[in-house]
C-alpha cells in the first residue's frame, strides 16, 4: 500500500472536506490562515534575494501549489466575520470558538440558597 507524502493528503482532505462541508470549513480556515501566504511570501523573499535555486520562476509553482489555499484563507476570514456578525450562517457553529455568535453561551451561577453538594458535605 502506497501512503502519500502529509502535505499531499493534507490538501486531498482539505478539499474533500470543503465539498462536503463547506460552511464548517471555511469558519475554521479563519482561525488556520495566511500559511500558504507565508508560503509564497517566502519563495518570494528567497527569489528577491538571489538565493541559488530561486529563478524568478520558482515563484509560479508557489503560486499553483499555495494560491488556492491563500484563496479559501481570504474568502474564510470573510466568512467568519460575517458570521460572527450574525449575517450568515447563524446554525453553523465554528468548532475553534466553541459556539455560533448568538447561542449566549451564558455560565449559570451556582444557586447559593441549594442544599446539596460538597457544603452540605462539609458540614455533615
Amino acid at each position: 500500500m502506497s501512503h502519500l507524502p502529509r502535505p499531499a493528503a493534507d490538501l486531498i482532505c482539505l478539499w474533500h472536506d470543503l465539498a462536503l462541508h463547506p460552511r464548517e470549513v471555511l469558519l475554521n480556515r479563519n482561525h488556520h490562515q495566511w500559511r500558504g501566504a507565508g508560503f509564497i511570501a517566502l519563495i518570494a523573499l528567497l527569489v528577491v534575494a538571489g538565493v541559488p535555486g530561486f529563478p524568478a520562476g520558482a515563484l509560479f509553482p508557489a503560486l499553483l501549489f499555495a494560491g488556492p489555499g491563500w484563496v479559501l484563507d481570504l474568502v474564510g476570514t470573510l466568512a467568519h466575520g460575517l458570521w460572527q456578525s450574525g449575517r450568515i450562517w447563524q446554525g453553523v457553529e465554528c468548532q475553534c470558538c466553541g459556539g455560533d455568535p448568538d447561542d449566549g453561551d451564558e455560565v449559570e451561577p451556582d444557586d447559593p440558597a441549594d442544599d446539596g453538594g460538597l457544603a452540605r458535605d462539609i458540614e455533615t
